[in-house]
C-alpha cells in the first residue's frame, strides 16, 4: 500500500514537472501578422523627448478623422497621414521574438507642416522596437520617445 502511494506521488510529481517544462518552453513570440498586417493604427498619444503629448497637441490628433494614422499592409509596406496635408510611406519590419521594429521611409511629404507631425515622424523614423497587441501598440525609439496607437479612432477625446 505504501509502495503504491509512493509510486502515485512520484508519477504525479513527474507529470507536473513535465507539464511545467512544456509550459515554460511555449513560444512567446508575438504574432506579427495579427498585430500589423492589414491593419490601420491611429495615433492616440505618446512621449516626445520625455514630454507626453497633451493639450492642444493631443486635441489635434483627434481633430480630423483622416489624420494621424498609419496602415501596415501584409506585403510589409505602409502608408499614412500625420497632420492634414502630409503623407508617409515605406516598408516595415518587425520581429515577434525580440519586439524589434524598423520603418524605412520612401515618402515623407509635408511632415513638417506642424511641430507635432514632425516630432512624430522623427520618432517613427528612428523607431527600433514595438510593444503591444492587436488593440494597442507603442512604436518606440527609446523609453522617452514613443508613439502610442490604437486600432480604433475615438473622435470624442
Amino acid at each position: 500500500m505504501f509502495q503504491m502511494r509512493l509510486t502515485q506521488k512520484i508519477l504525479c510529481f513527474t507529470c507536473l514537472t513535465l507539464a511545467l517544462c512544456l509550459a515554460a518552453s511555449c513560444d512567446d513570440e508575438d504574432d506579427i501578422s495579427s498585430i500589423f498586417s492589414g491593419k490601420t493604427w491611429y495615433v492616440s498619444g505618446g512621449e516626445i523627448n520625455g514630454n507626453p503629448i497633451v493639450g492642444d497637441n493631443l486635441k489635434s490628433i483627434y481633430a480630423v478623422a483622416s489624420t494621424y494614422m498609419i496602415y501596415f499592409s501584409a506585403d510589409q509596406s505602409f502608408t499614412g497621414v500625420l497632420a492634414q496635408g502630409s503623407s508617409i510611406a515605406g516598408t516595415w519590419k518587425a520581429n515577434g521574438k525580440n519586439n524589434s521594429m524598423t520603418l524605412q521611409f520612401s515618402k515623407s511629404d509635408n511632415v513638417n507642416v506642424s511641430a507635432l507631425s514632425n516630432n512624430i515622424y522623427n520618432v517613427l523614423k528612428d523607431a527600433n522596437s514595438y510593444s503591444g497587441d492587436e488593440n494597442n501598440i507603442k512604436i518606440k525609439e527609446d523609453s522617452h520617445n514613443y508613439i502610442r496607437f490604437t486600432n480604433k479612432r475615438n473622435l470624442s477625446e
